[in-house]
């Protein structure tokens, strides 16, 4: 464990220079005693060309956030810290509600980093925290080869493009309190903070009792997903190959690699290739892992992708079913399938669909596979003509999303993450701005 000064020290001391650094400070104790000690030590000329800056999102979900977010302000006015209020607009939902407004907070943090060009987003999470996430996460599966097991990550890229770091991970709050305390700074509690309807509540009250330490089990998961993520990687990097963005085809050597480093590459393929934000469930990816290891000709389907194995190799796709159609109005963006951004620059509205299938035209997209799987694979790509009078008012751009990492990427993934980028010809990855020793979550 780490005291808070310590903790606070080995960020700056992890920092190049010069640094812009944007502490989210809700207010509440460990928020504001990282911005406290990060001014205080900001203060030293040893921490010359690091520049602070606090945002403060106002959720709008009770009817003292306002106040709350305006005496945040006065404190870092009293401070010397430029501060900055965003607010959760529109309406909110009626369930999820904590989900959603997490999203929400990353978005507005996100593009507040991005009007000060903020090298580093720096939030308050604590040991306390990391504890009560993996207890829930275990809730839900208690595996060994539960990734969420490693808990949160110290080092996560968002949208990305800007990276959020938790310095206060290996710190207990009561420690954070300790030293508001003795520099008489008074916080705010949240009153959802104490809520039993939470899930996060409840597992803290469970918790209350207990000796507070570092746990063994989530250093040990985090270093264990960290290799399987490197072994993914350098799969991917020697042996896979893509096509128009929508068709991988892996050497069949793979068969013979490190199953779980097979198994937790495949995953995150078939995420990316089928649009979606999670790897494939244990079930799916067992049921795919007894298909390969016949090693016998054939395919299967799971999580959207369907998996076809050859005798020259293993092609991974997506499934021409449920193919969505969606409108793309003048002047904005929408995402297709989970798996491109559509960016209509014109000045009507378009209608996006997969592409009909030519077989001419298969064979030149795709002139090195089978034709069968050619044109499976060309039906499942965006069909970006237009016709009609509206055809030469219409600009239409086209970029990959990389469905699994797109909003979070926790920095011990970034290795396969950039491996998938390269396959998708995507804009290459932001390298974190601070080295992390362990690179655990």
């Amino acid at each position: 464990m780490l005291s808070p000064d310590q903790a606070v020290r080995r960020l700056l001391d992890s920092l190049p220079r010069p640094a812009r650094l944007l502490v989210a400070v809700s207010g509440g104790s460990d928020s504001l005693g990282l911005l406290t000690l990060l001014a205080e030590l900001c203060s030293d000329p040893a921490a010359q060309g690091i520049f602070l800056f606090a945002a403060t999102i106002d959720h709008g979900l009770r009817p003292d956030s306002a106040a709350e977010a305006a005496a945040v302000g006065s404190f870092c006015n009293d401070s010397g810290i430029p501060h900055l209020v965003r607010s959760w607009a529109g309406a909110k939902p009626l369930s999820g509600v904590s989900a959603a407004a997490r999203e929400a907070r990353y978005e507005l943090l996100t593009a507040v980093a991005d009007e000060l060009d903020a090298t580093l987003i720096l939030t308050g999470h604590t040991l306390d925290d990391q504890r009560e996430t993996v207890v829930m996460r275990a809730t839900r599966n208690d595996g060994a080869d539960n990734p969420g097991l490693s808990g949160m990550a110290q080092l996560v890229l968002l949208g990305r493009r800007r990276w959020l770091a938790r310095p206060f991970l290996s710190t207990q709050r009561a420690d954070i309190r300790a030293a508001l305390v003795e520099r008489g700074i008074a916080w705010i509690d949240d009153p959802s903070n104490i809520n039993p309807a939470s899930e996060r509540v409840r597992v803290r009250q469970a918790l209350a009792a207990e000796a507070l330490s570092v746990s063994v089990e989530i250093e040990e998961a985090g270093r264990r997903r960290q290799r399987l993520a490197e072994g993914a990687a350098d799969l991917v990097r020697r042996h896979s190959t893509m096509a128009q963005g929508v068709l991988v085809r892996l050497d069949r050597e793979v068969l013979d690699a490190e199953p779980e480093h097979l198994r937790h590459g495949l995953s995150a393929l078939a995420a990316v290739l089928g649009g979606r934000d999670h790897g494939l469930r244990q079930e799916s990816l067992g049921r795919v892992s007894d298909f390969l290891a016949q090693r016998l000709p054939g395919r299967m389907t799971a999580g959207r992708v369907i998996f076809d194995l050859r005798r020259d190799g293993l092609y991974l796709q997506r499934e021409n079913r449920g193919l969505p159609q969606i409108a793309v109005p003048a002047e904005t963006e929408a995402i297709w399938d989970g798996r491109y951004r559509i960016r209509n620059v014109g000045r009507d509205s378009i209608q996006v669909r997969a592409m009909p299938v030519d077989d001419r035209e298969a064979e030149r997209l795709f002139p090195h596979v089978p034709p069968s799987i050619g044109r499976r694979a060309m039906s499942v790509m965006p069909d970006l003509r237009v016709f009609g009078d509206a055809a030469s008012q219409v600009v239409l751009h086209a970029a990959p999303v990389i469905a699994p990492y797109e909003r979070f990427l926790p920095v011990f993934e970034f290795d396969l993450a950039r491996e998938i980028a390269v396959l998708l010809a995507c804009d290459e990855l932001p390298r974190p701005p601070i080295h992390v020793c362990d690179r655990k979550s």
